[in-house]
């Protein structure tokens, strides 16, 4: 493990990068797909000593999705993947770029180009295919430099896929930290120039380096990754949660309000705010209270039946809502995500 270094005095944040997909050509998000697992309830994880009782109970989740030990993360990417360049209905040869996002590396091949892979799966003869990391963010940066990529380009259309599997020794998904429980799965969308359910309306995306050493990786007592005890290394030697906490709510204030001026839309008119897959009292701290969000607009329901998925969380969410029947056209959706680092990244799509 490395050592703990001090940090320099922090400096100001600097100011979200916020794109106006409305001024070029349109570009649409012509389906998404997800490949769940199935549930285990936090009953039975509770029942096998995989998780204390009131840490369950604090998450407000009833099952989490875990695949089983047979099931490989590159059998869940490419079966969202497939999924999801079946409903476009356009032809996999239109595919011209492949992004993967992926937060946890230890459960994937090694030296291996996962979105090489994922293009093979579905048929697609790419130029372009990358990964990305950089935690949970991730899928939102990659949605954004694909439709960047189309607007510089001839290609018709772009395959985004995220996904992660969580598995010991490496990390245990119920005790990482208190109140966050990682779940296996995948998701995926496909950007494309022709019509879709939605049209990519902006993005705006933040870093505040001063907060990389929330995740920083120290000294711990246990082998798999201890995210409270990197987080409590951060507050006690660098910076207090009275300097933290204003940092993160005004980070994720400022690009949110970065990323709905070019919509034309208040927060407070958007119909589906979907937010990482929590628990409950982060999500009502994170988002719901300090941004005046009620529940019912976002997929509560959904993520309290999978839980924290990583940077597959918003697709996810989208494919659910649109599965469900809970869009109608010129419904505003507002993605958010945040990551390592620290990072917003944000998106807003709006209905056809």
């Amino acid at each position: 493990m490395t050592s703990h270094v001090p940090a320099p005095p922090p400096f100001a944040a600097g100011s979200p990068t916020a794109t106006d997909f409305t001024s070029g050509p349109a570009l649409y998000i012509a389906s998404a797909a997800a490949e769940i697992p199935p549930g285990l309830p936090l009953a039975d994880a509770v029942r096998d000593g995989l998780i204390p009782e009131e840490n369950a109970k604090v998450t407000g989740m009833s099952t989490v999705s875990v695949a089983d030990e047979s099931t490989s993360l590159f059998d869940l990417v490419t079966a969202a993947a497939s999924s999801a360049v079946s409903r476009a209905g356009l032809p996999a040869t239109d595919i011209g770029a492949v992004l993967f996002a992926n937060v946890f590396p230890y459960t994937r091949p090694r030296l291996y180009n996962m979105a090489t892979g994922i293009a093979e799966a579905v048929g697609a003869p790419v130029a372009f295919a990358t990964e990305l990391s950089g935690g949970c963010v991730a899928s939102i940066n990659a949605l954004v430099l694909a439709a960047l990529r189309m607007l510089h380009s001839q290609e018709r259309a772009a395959l985004v896929v995220a996904g992660d599997v969580w598995r010991q020794p490496h990390i245990d998904r119920f005790n990482t930290e208190v109140g966050y429980i990682f779940a296996d799965g995948a998701a995926a969308v496909v950007l494309s120039r022709e019509a879709g359910f939605a049209r990519l309306i902006s993005a705006a995306t933040l870093t505040d380096p001063n907060l990389s050493g929330i995740h920083a990786e120290v000294p711990s007592d246990r082998t798999p990754v201890d995210i409270t005890a990197r987080a409590r290394a951060f507050l006690t030697t660098r910076m207090g949660t009275d300097q933290v906490l204003p940092r993160l709510r005004g980070g994720l204030r400022a690009t949110l309000d970065a990323v709905l001026a070019p919509a034309g839309v208040d927060l407070a008119d958007v119909d589906h705010v979907l937010v990482p897959a929590i628990g409950e009292p982060f999500l009502y701290r994170n988002y719901l209270d300090p941004l005046g969000i009620p529940i019912s607009r976002t997929t509560w329901d959904h993520s309290a039946v999978t839980g924290h998925t990583g940077g597959a969380d918003q697709f996810s969410a989208l494919s659910y809502l649109v599965d469900q029947g809970r869009c109608k056209s010129g419904d505003t959706i507002l993605m958010i995500s945040e990551g390592l680092g620290f990072q917003w990244s944000v998106a807003v799509l709006r209905v056809e």
